[in-house]
């Protein structure tokens, strides 16, 4: 090779590398995991930043008040966490001027927290925690790694150990929790207690220490034979002795109306075992929680009635309803049958969704839907990949209708409780965005496509608003028509005159019609089941 094919091919080497880091640059901060995934009110957790983050230091942003950030070293970052910070799951930005990275899951809780240290693989090396009244965060690091923790029990003593690794933190793992004894003899077992998630709520047989050990497969089975770990194999493991709720009831209750709400679980103070909050008339969820209480409880909040369910209510005597309303029942036994009855009109459009799995309970639901004399219309299951089925029914003929609730299994127990929404369908819309962050870059405006969801024939024009925009950025203006191609999507453009800017946008879409139906755009977390109505938009520094 000549000198001067050498000095080219190095000018070429070298301007990929350039490029390859420029478009790294302008990523943003690649963040996958907060570690740990969590901490107590009114203390400072330093987490750690798995990832790249070529510019240092970084900012942060909290979807919710209550935590702020101050960068330490170099993928370390400081969090505080204010004393009146709101129990439970927020959602953590990094960012940089050139972008942000996905939102990450942060629980703020109200024990005392304690992160674990390897080389408590085994019951001769098991952490000692000193404590039955603990968070532990923790991670199976790698494949084959199993964590164990020594703790104190005395005789009779309940101890929960519920662990929140898939369903809270989208961990890819589905975990196994074990109580052993200090000479390895397994004393109890749990797999999928709330989900993928174990829960094991164990009674000491005599005084001493016992054992807690956590592993995990992977959440989406593959063909590996083994324990599965990695650095995003997070969990949050509560153990306590104190009050731990495992279910509120009822588990919805009325926007804007006093609410007596019920405890239900384990080593529940007496004084807690019924609770009465004012529900805000802004409300969608009510957040229960306490000093006295080892976790957090959130109940639905709706527009219309909502009941609790009234024994006895079987097929021969089924609980009459108005409609709207949302009812909190329970599948007690293996025989139990809850049925509720309602008037429609005929060719009326009727909602029914029904929620148990999705919020932790072991009822596999099913929905029957027949008329006054017990002839069945129609059974529904699973729709899609979940266990908690739904179903649009509509009425042949006026008249009164039943719906029964019963397990797929024929189980039943305490825990088998259920939400059932029956409501008659009502024309509305909701916006999903294409992505949770956009980027402006010199003369290449962002692009944000807006799925429409038209429910029920809702056909009125939209029209789009962006909310936290500079001075400096414009937002298109577009509209969802009533009917056509734009109906169903449409694709709004942000573009700057000049400047720089990093922070959180909301898109407003409002109806142009009669309705003056109104909402927030959102778009899905990468890889969680939630969503986000604060969308990130990061505006690049034009190149010199």
């Amino acid at each position: 090779m000549t000198a001067r094919r050498r000095n080219l091919t190095a000018v070429v080497a070298l301007t990929a590398a350039l490029f390859i880091r420029e478009l790294a640059l302008a990523a943003g901060p690649e963040v996958r995991t907060l570690f740990p995934a969590g901490g107590q009110r009114g203390t400072t957790v330093e987490v750690e930043l798995a990832g790249k983050q070529e510019t240092w230091p970084v900012s942060a942003w909290a979807s919710t008040p209550g935590l702020s950030f101050e960068a330490g070293d170099k993928g370390k970052l400081k969090i505080t966490i204010a004393p009146d910070a709101e129990p439970g799951l927020h959602w953590v930005r990094i960012y940089d001027p050139a972008g942000t990275s996905p939102p990450q899951p942060f629980v703020v809780g109200t024990l005392a927290e304690h992160v674990e240290k390897e080389g408590n693989n085994a019951p001769l090396t098991a952490e000692s925690l000193g404590s039955a009244n603990v968070v532990v965060n923790g991670k199976l690091g790698s494949g084959g790694d199993v964590d164990v923790f020594r703790v104190p029990l005395a005789a009779g003593q309940t101890l929960v150990a519920s662990l929140a690794g898939h369903e809270t933190l989208g961990s890819p793992m589905d975990a196994v929790l074990h109580i052993v004894s200090p000479t390895g003899q397994q004393l109890a077992y749990n797999h999928d207690g709330r989900g993928l998630d174990p829960e094991i709520v164990f009674d000491a047989p005599a005084a001493g220490d016992y054992l807690v050990r956590v592993f995990g497969f992977p959440s989406q089975p593959n063909s590996t034979i083994g324990f599965s770990g990695s650095e995003k194999h997070l969990y949050r493991l509560t153990l306590s002795t104190a009050g731990f709720v495992d279910y509120p009831w009822p588990l919805a209750v009325t926007r804007g109306a006093p609410a007596s709400i019920a405890l239900v679980g384990w080593n529940v103070p007496t004084a807690m075992a019924t609770v009465t909050r004012d529900v805000p008339a802004d409300a969608d969820s009510l957040s229960i929680s306490d000093a006295r209480l080892a976790n957090v409880s959130r109940v639905r909040v709706e527009s219309h009635a909502t009941l609790i369910e009234t024994e006895p209510n079987g097929i021969d005597a089924p609980q009459a309803i108005a409609l709207p309303a949302t009812i909190t029942g329970r599948i007690a036994d293996r025989t139990d049958i809850d049925a509720y009855s309602f008037e429609a009109a005929a060719n009326q459009q009727v909602e029914l969704q029904l929620e148990s799995r999705s919020l932790g309970y072991p009822l596999d639901g099913v929905l029957e839907i027949t008329t006054a004399d017990g002839k069945r219309i129609q059974k529904i299951d699973d729709v899609g990949a979940g266990r908690d089925p739904s179903h649009v029914f509509t009425a042949p003929a006026a008249g009164t209708y039943q719906v029964r609730v019963s397990d797929l299994n024929t189980a039943g127990s305490e825990r088998h409780v259920y939400r059932l929404r029956i409501l008659p369908t009502v024309t509305n819309f909701e916006v999903a965005a294409s992505a949770e962050s956009f980027t402006i870059e010199p003369e290449k405006p962002a692009e944000i496509t807006l799925a429409v969801d038209r429910r029920n024939g809702f056909a009125e024009e939209i029209e789009f608003t962006v909310v936290g925009l500079p001075a400096f950025v414009t937002a298109s203006s577009v509209n969802s028509a009533a009917a056509g191609e734009s109906a169903k999507s449409v694709k709004l453009s942000l573009t700057s005159s000049g400047g720089t800017f990093s922070g959180p946008i909301r898109i407003k879409a409002k109806s142009t019609g009669a309705s003056g139906l109104a909402r927030t755009v959102t778009a899905a977390v990468p890889s969680q089941t939630a969503t986000l109505a604060d969308l990130w938009l990061t505006v690049v520094a034009p190149r010199p």
